[in-house]
């Protein structure tokens, strides 16, 4: 706790959190003397709300969001300032109409606007420890590069054995490279971290470093990719020691991830290199093998666009279920699309079964999951929750024959906002892997609690503030 105040103090997150209460001050101040003082001025600023709510009302933003940022709007002076700093992307209907010929993955890939890929090699993971113990074999006996690109890196034993082995591998010649999100790692590393690690011939780079409040300031790189040579890892896990099992946070930390060899491991190289460079990057399969590993590469990036391709292939993917539907996240927080299309699913007889964590992280987050776990569960979708630790995997898995191994949680920031990528399987036998993986975790949990009086009054204020969150 003492590290990470020091670093609160120390690091970017000070001048963002100060400058933020200093604004919210002044603005405090102008709403209770401007009125009897400057009135001309008050009711300048109520027209100017008044025009945002017409530029909020025609926006192209998804209804849920334009409500939040009206109520906002409530607020004076703070209010036009807010809507400003969430502003979000556009969102069109998350499957647009195509074709219905072709595999499951054929599909998934148009939608992803890639290529069909086969992979090599298709490995799954049910906990983040098995993932590290893998990588950190591969990393070990790395000949050409390692890269790495994660949400949250902190410090502990698995980034120190983890550097000791980056170092060793630099010192060879090997391409060893680093990128983490300024948000996610602001509290877990120093300030000077990336310094540190350029005397050990490591790369580093941090991504979207905390600014003053920006309308870009809720959009993470929330991506996690692993490529050390001719192998890729993706999923949710991050580097920090609660995800490899070597620290108690909430009890046993259950993640998954998939590894994976061939075309597939490229294209995420190539959505690394595109990270790293800045620059856009053309992936063309190398030499496609055809085999029982078809899969498709999907991602977004944290920047205003219509097209969010991870939103599109996972409404794909839960819309084709037709006998069961079964999935992980952490946080739940979907737009009426997706919740209309679960309760339609589980209404038409398809098992639908999402599971979501016992004990919370994020005490206003956990509320919301469980309200809007309470609200599909009165539609038939079965929901329970991981009670052996905090549940952090992201898969999702159809008829036991098409699945998605990925980082996006089912909310609004992670499906239109942030930078997020995964992978959706549609032959071989990777799906009934995530399958398996999720009813033996099934049994382990616990169905979903009746609300209690401060989850109702939690959950009628930060219902309308969902997307924002």
């Amino acid at each position: 706790m003492l590290r990470k105040l020091g670093r609160l103090l120390g690091g970017g997150l000070l001048p963002f959190l100060l400058l933020s209460l200093l604004f919210a001050a002044g603005a405090a101040a102008l709403t209770l003397f401007l009125p009897r003082v400057f009135a001309p001025v008050w009711a300048a600023e109520r027209v100017g709300a008044a025009f945002a709510a017409l530029a909020v009302a025609n926006g192209r933003d998804l209804p849920a969001v334009r409500t939040a940022k009206l109520f906002l709007l409530l607020f004076p002076w703070t209010g036009i300032f807010l809507c400003l700093l969430v502003r979000s992307a556009p969102a069109p209907p998350p499957l647009p109409p195509l074709p219905s010929c072709g595999t499951e993955t054929e599909r998934a890939a148009r939608l992803a606007e890639s290529p069909l890929l086969f992979a090599e090699s298709a490995e799954y993971f049910s906990c983040g420890g098995d993932m590290w113990r893998k990588l950190l074999c591969d990393v070990a006996a790395a000949k050409e590069r390692v890269w790495l690109q994660f949400y949250i890196v902190a410090e502990g034993s698995l980034l120190s054995g983890l550097l000791g082995l980056l170092g060793e591998r630099a010192r060879a010649g090997v391409d060893v490279r680093l990128l983490y999100d300024g948000f996610g790692s602001a509290l877990t590393l120093p300030r000077n971290f990336c310094k540190k690690l350029k005397k050990c011939g490591i790369a580093a780079k941090k991504l979207r470093p905390v600014r003053f409040p920006t309308p870009a300031a809720n959009r993470r790189d929330h991506r996690k990719i692993a490529v050390v040579d001719g192998a890729a890892y993706t999923g949710g896990a991050n580097l920090a020691d609660e995800y490899a099992g070597r620290a108690i946070r909430f009890g046993n930390w259950k993640d998954a991830a998939v590894r994976l060899t061939g075309d597939p491991a490229e294209a995420l190289a190539s959505l690394f290199e595109e990270t790293w460079t800045g620059k856009p990057q053309v992936f063309v399969p190398h030499s496609p093998i055809f085999g029982k590993n078809a899969c498709a590469v999907f991602a977004d990036k944290a920047e205003l666009s219509a097209e969010r391709k991870g939103a599109r292939v996972l409404f794909r993917l839960l819309s084709e279920a037709r006998e069961k539907l079964y999935l992980f996240t952490p946080y739940l927080a979907l737009e009426k699309g997706f919740s209309d299309a679960l309760s339609a699913a589980a209404r038409a007889g398809v098992d639908v079964r999402i599971m979501i964590p016992h004990i919370p992280d994020k005490r206003a987050v956990f509320a919301l999951t469980r309200e809007n776990a309470r609200r599909l569960a009165a539609a038939g979708v079965n929901v329970r929750e991981y009670t052996a630790g905090f549940l952090h995997s992201k898969c999702a898995v159809a008829d036991g024959r098409c699945a998605a191994v990925s980082s996006y949680n089912l909310d609004y920031r992670s499906l239109y906002s942030q930078a997020e990528c995964g992978v959706f399987f549609g032959e071989g036998p990777l799906p009934q892997e995530v399958e398996r993986d999720f009813l033996q975790t099934w049994e382990t949990s616990c169905a979903l609690p009746a609300a209690s009086v401060w989850e109702r009054a939690a959950a009628f204020f930060l219902r309308l503030f969902a997307p924002l969150i």
